[in-house]
């Protein structure tokens, strides 16, 4: 097993408020909406190309094909084919426990959340995979971006406009 972990993030908005809103996976459906503008994308394009990250493709066919329920987060159009992550445990309100499902490797992402203070708190990602040496080699510095990029995404959200 590897473990990929995020450095840990300040939220400027109350643990309960920040647990009630990642619980409930169709609350990224904003996220989503916000996605969809064209001048994000090109924004997105350009920042991915500039950390060599590659061609990120059609970014309007993957969103979508992004589905947000409350207990799945589903996208359907990777070369992978579709891919699932799935609420498998929640402890109200400091963790969220995912699984992928369709993942090309056995995955389990935690959310951990603890209080600062009343109006703040502290998050913190852990991604963990059944890797083999030699895919460990070829993959974990993108699996490390990756959970850290995802970090600063879900500490960035608009909490306080999403109620």
């Amino acid at each position: 097993m590897s473990d990929f972990v995020s450095n840990i993030k300040t939220i400027n908005h109350p643990q309960q408020t920040v647990y009630d809103y990642l619980s409930d996976l169709s609350h990224l459906e904003a996220l989503k909406q916000r996605l969809s503008d064209p001048a994000l994308q090109e924004r997105i394009r350009q920042e991915a190309s500039e950390r060599n990250m590659g061609d990120i493709g059609n970014l309007s066919e993957r969103l979508d094909s992004l589905t947000c329920e409350p207990d799945s987060l589903s996208i359907g159009n990777t070369p992978m084919g579709s891919l699932t992550l799935r609420i498998i445990e929640r402890e109200e309100p400091k963790t969220i426990k995912l699984e992928g499902e369709g993942t090309p490797v056995p995955l389990t992402l935690w959310i951990q959340l603890l209080p600062l203070d009343a109006m703040s708190c502290k998050m913190r990602l852990t991604l963990r995979a059944e890797l083999n040496f030699f895919i460990r080699q070829m993959v974990s510095k993108p699996l490390q971006d990756g959970v850290e990029n995802i970090a600063n995404m879900l500490a960035g959200l608009p909490y306080a406009d999403m109620a």
